[in-house]
């Protein structure tokens, strides 16, 4: 190829590279995907924290044991609507250390340690309207369980910071109304971060007023309240209901 071929050759080039610059230029770029928003509230939002919770390594042993349980089981009791219990960790906390004179145990440690949190997930219970006493609510519907799979007990421990609580509220109360755990805790959770919470200790009353006001579901409902524990009540098609006086 003599030179001027040559340097026709790499003008030509040169002008074809051009043009392909020009024509990524203009052209659309991918759009990045948007996380969706969450019906989390304010409150949880901020726990960053109890996020990072959900990395933490899990025991070897979370699991729970039915004999070991003060009220035993009741499989034969009927479900007749759903109380989703919350405490209030700062408190539950300080009474466990009193309790135990600041030698926590290791289960205790994922929720009262280093970490601080607020209102957390104690457990979702299903209910029986004619009972009497705890032991006449549905409990250990399905006896004693083995572990749940520890990648599922990671993705609900900043709601519920305790796989041993996870646990005993699987095995004690989910398995009545869930076929599976997964299904169990995803609606604890969703129920959980639909709500606006406080995020300071607050009297019976002064707590109720502060809900009703920022949750307008529960404006109307009667709530109950114990030591440490908020409950809210739900019937069986998941509306906010008069929890029993």
């Amino acid at each position: 190829m003599n030179k001027k071929n040559k340097g026709l050759s790499f003008v030509g080039t040169l002008i074809i590279a051009g043009i392909a610059l020009i024509w990524n230029y203009f052209q659309p770029s991918e759009k990045t995907n948007k996380p969706e928003p969450t019906t989390q509230s304010q409150q949880n939002q901020a726990k960053t924290p109890a996020q990072q919770n959900t990395q933490a390594p899990l025991s070897e042993n979370y699991d729970y044991v039915m004999r070991d349980d003060a009220i035993g089981q009741n499989k034969n009791a009927p479900v007749d609507y759903y109380m989703l219990a919350l405490s209030w960790s700062l408190g539950f906390c300080q009474a466990q250390k009193e309790r135990y004179n600041g030698n926590l145990p290791q289960s205790l440690m994922s929720q009262c340690g280093t970490q601080q949190y607020g209102w957390v997930i104690h457990g979702l219970w299903p209910q029986n309207a004619n009972a009497h006493s705890v032991s006449d609510h549905p409990r250990f519907c399905r006896g004693d369980l083995p572990m749940v799979d520890p990648a599922i007990i990671k993705k609900y421990l900043a709601d519920s910071p305790s796989a041993n609580l996870l646990q005993g509220e699987w095995e004690k109360h989910g398995v009545c109304a869930f076929n599976n755990a997964n299904a169990y805790f995803e609606k604890q959770q969703n129920l959980y971060r639909t709500l606006t919470l406080p995020d300071q200790n607050m009297s019976r009353k002064e707590l109720f007023a502060w809900l009703k006001k920022h949750n307008p579901q529960l404006k109307g409902a009667y709530l109950w309240a114990s030591h440490n524990e908020l409950f809210i009540c739900y019937d069986l098609q998941w509306q906010v209901m008069d929890c029993p006086r």
